[in-house]
């Protein structure tokens, strides 16, 4: 039925390990009483978590009707929790909000069994406890020994094939125990019950088997059992509870905590709240600010407009004619008294299209080149080329600006022979340059 093949479990606190069990291996039959004794940190609990898949094994094998758990996933555990194992807890683990038939109920309503059926199951097992007479009742209503038998009854609702019991009487008194282990007797006469207990005196009363557990080891064994090689008989029956049980179960919890329901609407409400009114303030603040640019931006305004313009061969050649005057240099400028701020020699060499990289200088800067040009040109004596004077921001005397030819003329008996670096800065009117 079930058997344990050198399992071992340690827990760790810091750097210290603490060895919960030892290499121990033990099987158990389908129908039996196992009481295990052992003082306390012996192992008995452990031992007991493990084989109800509460807690996981470090090492060895938990088999079960022939099946291997070391490859169970999560999913799998839950389905053997919930219809192969039933839990009987020393403090009872009982909901106080819930009637008792509704407690017995819990257990059936997890693994999705329909109303009707699950609710004539829970009573006919409180009967059989012997709790007939309380099925109105909630649990803070009744006695330890009561509560223990809702636990049992609850622990079965689902006909489990191994009942664990954790220290069934620990809490109650020596005639309340023995009823509840009579109770237990007559359980295990249908499947497998593996008591949990340090009353050996109780044990060796109502046990078939007794297991004494030393130092996260097996002392002794009363009645040992072998189990032989087996087919994997084993069927998780998974289930599930069904959306509208949850939801009526999440109602249920919410109404009858009204207190703790009040206070959580209030503090998600303060939460949802202050959300809101951060966002609000950060939107508020995001607006005063682009209004504030708007107005410090309003004083510089930067216009685009849209100029229609038709395209055909007339204006294309227009425009042609246009741009290669620009690269040329010819295009003439328009008749004006103004003075404009000009800088004449990088666009002479530039659009004019004067190729310079001819006469050696590819690495010189063109605005070096430009200036050196227009200097010399100027500074030579007796050129008929002369600077714009101003007199009171008028012009007073201005030349022509050097033409092409001027300019190859200068590059060719100049620059490759004594290039140096001048810098001048001009300004141009309608008639001539500086």
């Amino acid at each position: 039925m079930l058997e344990l093949k050198n399992i071992k479990k340690s827990y760790f606190v810091g750097n210290i390990e603490t060895r919960a069990l030892d290499d121990i291996s033990v099987a158990f039959r389908e129908q039996e009483f196992v009481a295990i004794l052992g003082p306390s940190g012996s192992g008995k609990t452990t031992c007991l978590n493990i084989i109800g898949g509460l807690d996981r094994y470090d090492s060895g094998e938990l088999i079960i009707k022939g099946r291997k758990t070391s490859d169970f996933k999560d999913q799998d555990w839950d389905a053997y929790r919930n219809n192969s194992i039933g839990f009987v807890f020393q403090d009872y683990n009982l909901i106080s909000h819930l009637s008792i038939v509704a407690n017995v109920e819990l257990g059936m309503t997890l693994s999705g069994v329909p109303a009707k059926k699950k609710h004539k199951r829970a009573v006919e097992l409180l009967e059989q406890v012997g709790l007939k007479e309380h099925l109105h009742k909630k649990p803070n209503q009744l006695s330890g020994g009561q509560m223990q038998r809702v636990a049992i009854a609850r622990a079965l609702a689902n006909d489990p094939e191994i009942l664990l019991c954790d220290e069934p009487t620990g809490s109650l008194d020596t005639n309340t125990s023995i009823q509840i282990m009579d109770l237990i007797k007559e359980v295990a006469q249908k499947c497998l019950v593996i008591m949990v207990t340090h009353n050996a005196e109780l044990a060796e009363k109502y046990a078939d088997r007794i297991i004494r557990f030393q130092d996260g080891k097996i002392k002794s064994d009363s009645h040992p059992y072998q189990e032989g090689p087996k087919p994997d008989r084993f069927v998780l029956k998974k289930t599930s509870m069904n959306f509208m049980a949850a939801l009526k179960l999440s109602f249920n919890n919410l109404r009858t905590k009204k207190g703790r329901t009040f206070l959580t609407a209030l503090a998600s409400s303060i939460g949802i709240i202050g959300i809101a009114v951060i966002l609000s303030l950060s939107t508020g603040f995001q607006k005063q600010i682009d209004m504030f640019e708007s107005d410090a931006m309003s004083e510089f305004p930067v216009i685009i407009s849209q100029t229609a313009m038709q395209l055909d061969a007339e204006n294309i050649s227009s425009m042609r004619h246009k741009i290669k005057s620009k690269m040329t240099g010819t295009e003439e400028f328009a008749h004006s008294d103004q003075v404009y701020l000009y800088d004449p020699v990088i666009n002479s060499l530039k659009d004019k299209g004067i190729i310079i990289k001819r006469h050696g200088l590819s690495n010189e800067p063109q605005d070096f080149i430009a200036n050196k040009v227009i200097s010399d040109l100027l500074q030579k004596e007796g050129a008929e080329i002369l600077p714009v004077t101003l007199v009171d921001g008028v012009v007073a005397k201005t030349k022509a600006y050097p033409t092409n030819e001027e300019i190859e003329k200068w590059l060719e008996t100049e620059i490759d022979s004594k290039p140096s670096i001048i810098t001048s800065s001009c300004c141009c009117g309608p008639k001539g340059c500086c």
